[in-house]
This record gives structure tokens, C-alpha cells and sequence, in this order.
């Protein structure tokens, strides 16, 4: 796909994945209802509303595309066969939901011969919507749809720095910090 037609994309999904993060977002002042998925990791009906938004919005827009989704139990076999598909997580940072945080987001990609080309990342807690078409191509969106660049010019890092998740620090995972030291991490 073209930076032209990834643009689109991106404006096409925009207002999906606001609608999703909104439903999702309304819900969790609910009992949020658990249950647990074949892998013992948790899923509420958020999760669930959200997916549904997103998956019939792009399955609406992009007919031709395969739509990957995390509730999915048939990843592989929906992108089998396809250069380009849609990943979508409907509710990443589901254990901070279910704690009431505003610690979560929905995702949306365009993955193109096995790397992501384009993707948004909306957190409905804080209304920040952030949104790439390409390399050196990210912004972010307010509400009142303002956009700004989020292009800056600074110095390469002498060593990596790991975001790592509060809910997800484990053993391997500190094994993995452990190995790329020099490393600088913040926990959230």
C-alpha cells in the first residue's frame, strides 16, 4: 500500500477507533464481568463491544482486507493467504481496566508482508488518539481534532529503554531487561 492509501486508512479509522474506545470506556464504570480466555488471560464485555465496533468498521471499509483480532481463536488462518492485514487489539490493558485505571487503549494496525506500515493507538481515559502512516510519520489527535507532529530531532540513545508494564513483570521479563543492560526501563 502507498503512503497515499495508508493516509486514507488512517482517516477512515480514525473515528472507529474513538467509537470503540468510547463504547469500551462507558462500560467500566459497570460490573465489569471477567471471564477467563483459553490462555487464563481475562476478557469483559468491553473487550468484547469494542472488537465487535472495530471488526464490523473494518470489515466494512476494507472488504478485501483480513481482520486479525486478539478475541479471535483462528489467527493464522485468517491471514494466511494475504500481504496485508488488520490487527486489532479492541482493549490492550484489560487488567488495568478491570482495576478501574485509565491505563488502557485500543489498536488498530496495517500489517504489510509481516510489518506493521501504519497504526493507531487510542486511550479513551485521556482522550489521546496517536496515529502513524509511515517512518517519521506519527502524530497525535485531540478531541477537538487538532493535530500535531510528533516529529523531533534529538540524539540517538547510547543504549535501549524499555517501557515494561506493572501488570507483566515477570521473571522473564527482568531476565530480557538483564540482557540488554545498558538499559534504562520505567515501569507503568
Amino acid at each position: 500500500m502507498n503512503l497515499s492509501s495508508r493516509r486514507q486508512l488512517v482517516e477512515a479509522l480514525i473515528p472507529v477507533i474513538r467509537k470503540a474506545g468510547d463504547a469500551a470506556l462507558a462500560l467500566q464504570d459497570d460490573d465489569v464481568a471477567v471471564r477467563a480466555k483459553q490462555d487464563g488471560s481475562p476478557v469483559t464485555f468491553a473487550d468484547l463491544a469494542s472488537n465487535d465496533i472495530l471488526r464490523a468498521a473494518c470489515l466494512a471499509l476494507f472488504p478485501a482486507m483480513p481482520v486479525v483480532s486478539e478475541e479471535d481463536s483462528l489467527v493464522f488462518e485468517a491471514r494466511k493467504d494475504s500481504d496485508a492485514v488488520l490487527v486489532i487489539d479492541p482493549l490492550d490493558g484489560t487488567k488495568e481496566f478491570i482495576k478501574g485505571r485509565d491505563e488502557f487503549a485500543v489498536n488498530i494496525a496495517l500489517v504489510e508482508d509481516g510489518h506493521a506500515s501504519t497504526g493507531l493507538i487510542y486511550a479513551p481515559a485521556r482522550d489521546r488518539l496517536f496515529f502513524s502512516c509511515g517512518a517519521g510519520l506519527a502524530f497525535e489527535q485531540t478531541a477537538g481534532g487538532r493535530r500535531r507532529s510528533l516529529r523531533r530531532l534529538s540524539a540517538p540513545r547510547r543504549h535501549p529503554f524499555a517501557l515494561v508494564s506493572r501488570s507483566h513483570l515477570d521473571l522473564r521479563t527482568e531476565a530480557l531487561l538483564a540482557a540488554l543492560q545498558p538499559c534504562d526501563f520505567e515501569e507503568r
